[in-house]
């Protein structure tokens, strides 16, 4: 899930540029004023660069700061070299300060991404700032930050492993979405996250303290419980079929991988066990 997880992660700041912001004052980082969506990529050169996301801070037309957000799930040394270039860049075009926030997957690649850049000699450097799993802001469920779904998410999945209530902060935050997001924030968690979501969710499940909350992480939690079945189906299926030496084209590979019906596959699987081809196998 590595480019859906990058594509969610800055969608998050797209939804809400003010997140940006929340996490440079979470650093003690002095940013105020309105957030504003900028054009997020510099012609310099062909190519040109193109950061994640390009925050305004302040007035849009004279902003007192840009922040140029740069979700980073892995080591890159390729980025060291544009980092500096985006921060200048910037700089340039909007005629104040600006700094390349660094959005790190974990504290591994934290650690390398807050390594200074030599520039040059005479002691030139860059320094991004790094916001690591340690340095998100806590979310509670009964927190004002659980307005912002993405504070609310980064911090679940900082956190959760060890601090359910950041799961029940961040489910708390995504019921209030639309459906599609709700849905992909909630894949992202159970991507990242596995049992520790799990165990949350049977405690959110057995109360009835929050009965709407609970309706919503057993929508999700039953979809993926459903999924995970399907999947184990197919798998046995492909399974006995190669067992019993029946090639399957790339044209019926693409049947079977679409289908989540769990008594069609139960069906196909009992059809397969004593067929001799592959259209008896998977007859409707």
């Amino acid at each position: 899930m590595p480019l859906q997880e990058h594509a969610l992660l800055v969608d998050l700041f797209r939804a809400s540029p003010r997140l940006a912001i929340d996490l440079l004052v979470a650093l003690g980082i002095d940013a105020t004023g309105p957030a504003s969506l900028v054009e997020s990529t510099f012609p310099v050169s062909a190519p040109d660069y193109h950061v994640d996301i390009a925050v305004t801070c302040g007035d849009a037309a004279a902003p007192s700061l840009v922040v140029l957000v740069e979700v980073q799930l892995d080591v890159d040394a390729g980025k060291r070299l544009s980092w500096p270039l985006y921060q200048a860049a910037a700089r340039a075009r909007w005629k104040c300060d600006a700094c390349v926030l660094v959005v790190a997957a974990d504290a591994r690649v934290a650690a390398w991404a807050a390594e200074p850049v030599r520039l040059g000699p005479g002691g030139s450097v860059f320094r991004a700032v790094v916001i690591g799993p340690r340095d998100v802001p806590r979310v509670a469920p009964n927190d004002d930050a659980t307005a912002e779904p993405g504070l609310a998410l980064l911090s679940a999945l900082a956190h959760g492993r060890d601090e359910p209530a950041a799961i029940t902060a961040a489910l708390t935050a995504a019921s209030s979405l639309g459906d599609q997001r709700a849905r992909a924030y909630f894949d992202l968690l159970r991507y990242k996250l596995g049992d520790a979501l799990d165990r949350a969710l049977e405690a959110m499940m057995a109360t009835s303290e929050h009965p709407y909350l609970s309706d919503f992480a057993r929508k999700y939690y039953d979809d993926g419980e459903a999924k995970g079945e399907a999947k184990g189906k197919r798998d046995a299926l492909f399974t006995i079929l190669a067992a019993r030496g029946l090639a399957v084209t790339a044209d019926e590979r693409a049947r079977i991988e679409s289908c989540t019906e769990a008594p069609k596959l139960d069906r196909w699987i009992a059809s397969a066990a004593r067929a001799t081809t592959l259209d008896e196998a998977l007859a409707e």
